[in-house]
């Protein structure tokens, strides 16, 4: 069954912040966070499976390819394995962009997710995360 993708909305947060605890060791986000930028939701027989957050960084005018940086993305754990980061992830990637991110240097799952994608890792960030204490590898692609 493939999850219906639509924008969040403010009575999605509790759901969404039930997420990002659930898959998250440093879960730091508040509610507000998750509608400061694009948030998206997959939703499957009517409750929230998974979210993305991204945003766009750089607006080039003058037609080129602008940046965006993806901020977030998660999935509920029984919600796993169905694809659904993989359809947050081709949704967000409909606009033509230079996308960023940062992951953790042992979240192989992810950054498998992220390669079969396109990204190709770009630079590494020591101690980036907390709780525990990690390493981000920062990857990007170009959407074109």
């Amino acid at each position: 069954m493939k999850p219906t993708i639509r924008p969040a909305t403010p009575a999605d947060v509790s759901a969404l912040l039930d997420i990002e605890h659930e898959s998250f060791s440093d879960a730091h986000w508040r509610a507000k966070d998750f509608l400061t930028d694009e948030c998206i939701v997959a939703e499957l027989n009517g409750r929230a499976a998974g979210f993305l957050v991204s945003r766009e960084t750089f607006h080039d005018a003058a037609g080129g390819l602008s940046e965006r940086e993806i901020l977030n993305l998660a999935v509920s754990p029984p919600f796993r394995g169905m694809g659904i980061a993989s359809t947050l992830l081709r949704y967000e990637l409909r606009h033509k962009a230079v996308y960023f991110l940062e992951v953790r240097e042992s979240n192989l799952a992810a950054r498998a997710l992220y390669r079969r994608f396109g990204f190709i890792e770009s630079g590494r960030r020591s101690e980036y995360y907390q709780r525990p204490s990690e390493g981000a590898i920062v990857m990007q692609m170009k959407k074109c």
